[in-house]
């Protein structure tokens, strides 16, 4: 039976297309739930280690990890009652939302520190490639050192060059004292 929202098409006695674009959109997100998890087991099972996984999976690790540790701190808790009705109040008042926010700040504090070596291992490697490009260039100093000592060696550069050393080097200035001490020394000469 059709509601009366969704009528059947006459002719082909199908859906309209709003269901069709859910439905299309639905085995899209199941596409790519799959795509990940052959590209995890792929990555998980790769022994050369080309890439670092724990990168791409570290939001999942740390949500698994926080679901285990509420479930350790509720099993805690369940013992507490257990044990008491007034051991279990006390459990659940301090020590269970104490518990969860150390540990979960400290697992957090560790997989941020993970995060940042990975990325600064990436950088590295990125300086890497940049030194062998340097590496590269430096052959091109060599180069224009060797073009100069050539230049040099032609005789209209040369006499440029002599032209250039000979640069006018203007006197210190002289103080009026001065002045006046070098007049008086030649008056008497």
């Amino acid at each position: 039976m059709v509601s009366p929202e969704q009528p059947k098409d006459s002719k082909s006695g199908k859906q309209p297309k709003d269901t069709d674009y859910s439905l299309t959109r639905m085995q899209e997100n199941y596409r790519r739930i799959l795509f990940w998890c052959i590209q995890y087991w792929r990555e998980l099972l790769d022994f050369k280690f080309d890439k670092y996984m724990i990168v791409q999976v570290l939001p999942g690790v740390y949500g698994i990890l926080l679901a285990a540790l509420s479930l350790s701190i509720i099993g805690a808790t369940v013992m507490a009652f257990m044990k008491g009705f007034w051991y279990g109040i006390g459990f659940l008042i301090l020590p269970a939302p104490l518990g969860f926010l150390v540990a979960a700040s400290v697992l957090r504090a560790l997989l941020e520190f993970y995060l940042v070596v990975f990325r600064i291992s990436e950088h590295v490697d990125e300086l890497v490639g940049l030194r062998d490009t340097v590496d590269r260039l430096s052959g091109i100093s060599d180069t224009v050192d060797e073009m100069v000592s050539v230049t040099r060696r032609i005789p209209f550069w040369k006499a440029m060059s002599r032209r250039n050393d000979r640069r006018v080097v203007p006197e210190p200035r002289r103080r009026r004292s001065d002045i006046t001490d070098h007049d008086d020394h030649d008056k008497k000469s």
